[in-house]
């Protein structure tokens, strides 16, 4: 047996069509719960989703899917950039705008190897030797996401560089 929740209104369906204004109000209803629960990318969705689903005679359980679905993605989205901030990365970059030509001894395919963070995964070490290290830019070059990609590894680069810190003299 399922309990109804207070302040819950229960619908029942009938064969009939709803009102224009009855619609308007569920319509209405439906935005304030997605508010409500701070679902804002699904009630800006709301309206194009349910047009589609009138126009493409979707049923209810695939127009919720597309619904729900464009919530997940702002929230991908959103964390993403939650984890770019937390990064404190000095400027966007991509390992994509990394000029090789400019680096002498620098092979794109090592650069794009290293943009796939496998090394993460397997705990290969990596040496970086040169100038370019000592200033700091090579090291924000690589740590940079290549859409995204390494960001869900930043702590790894935080804790190397507090571990830097208490060796240095």
């Amino acid at each position: 047996m399922t309990a109804t929740p207070p302040n819950a209104t229960t619908t029942t369906t009938t064969a009939t069509q709803e009102s224009p204004s009855a619609a308007a109000s569920r319509y209405q209803q439906l935005r304030s719960h997605l508010a409500e629960l701070k679902l804002t990318a699904a009630a800006e969705a709301l309206p194009a989703v349910l047009d589609q689903a009138t126009a493409e005679g979707l049923s209810l359980t695939v127009a919720l899917e597309r619904l729900l679905a464009v919530e997940v993605e702002a929230s991908t989205a959103r964390r993403l950039a939650g984890r770019l901030r937390f990064a404190c990365l000095p400027t966007p970059a991509t390992l994509a705008d990394f000029d090789v030509d400019s680096a002498a001894g620098i092979d794109r395919k090592l650069i794009d190897e290293l943009g796939t963070c496998r090394y993460l995964e397997s705990a290969t070490n990596i040496l970086l030797i040169g100038p370019g290290v000592i200033e700091g830019w090579s090291a924000e070059w690589l740590c940079s996401p290549s859409s995204g990609r390494c960001c869900d590894r930043c702590n790894v680069w935080r804790r190397l560089d507090a571990a830097a810190g208490q060796f240095a003299p």
